[in-house]
């Protein structure tokens, strides 16, 4: 099973995507592949699309509380579980990085979805979407056409993570 994989971003620069927690640095920003009784959850960016839940992590805020935090905000969802499950690194033209860690979440319960935020909405997906799908459908965002999307759903359904399965 490769554990490190390097590939062109969807905006553009190197990205570079690690399994190996060896390999994480301070992330500024974080990425959350949250599932709902097995069931993956999309937020609908009102810029972007369709897309995990993610975004920065704010002053004195651990990445983990921020993925926390950032699923609530976009999606109404409320996380009782959450693991760091890869890292992935941009490298832009002008050299400076964004490293952003990516999490698997499970949630215990669906809110509403908190208003006044970046988002208009949500799916719970009865299966997630193949990055042919995505690539073929303008409504998901740039952020879901390059390689970290497919890469990670691949390997949470290699592991088999529990937090995939029904309830």
């Amino acid at each position: 099973m490769n554990d490190q994989f390097q590939f062109p971003g969807s905006y553009g620069g190197q990205v570079t995507l690690s399994f190996r927690p060896e390999d994480a640095a301070s992330a500024g920003y974080v990425l959350v592949f949250a599932f709902y009784e097995g069931k993956l959850i999309l937020t609908k960016n009102k810029r972007r699309g369709w897309e995990v839940p993610g975004g920065t992590v704010e002053l004195d805020e651990w990445p983990l509380q921020a993925a926390i935090r950032e699923t609530y905000e976009e999606t109404g969802a409320e996380l009782d579980a959450a693991e760091w499950i890869g890292q992935y690194t941009i490298i832009g033209e002008r050299e400076v990085s964004m490293v952003k860690s990516v999490y698997v979440g499970r949630v215990f319960k669906l809110h509403d979805m908190p208003a006044g935020f970046e988002t208009e909405d949500i799916r719970v997906c009865d299966r997630p979407p193949t990055r042919n799908e995505i690539l073929q459908d303008e409504s998901y965002s740039p952020i879901m056409r390059d390689q970290v999307y497919p890469l990670v759903m691949e390997r949470i359904q290699q592991i088999r993570h529990p937090f995939t399965h029904q309830k």
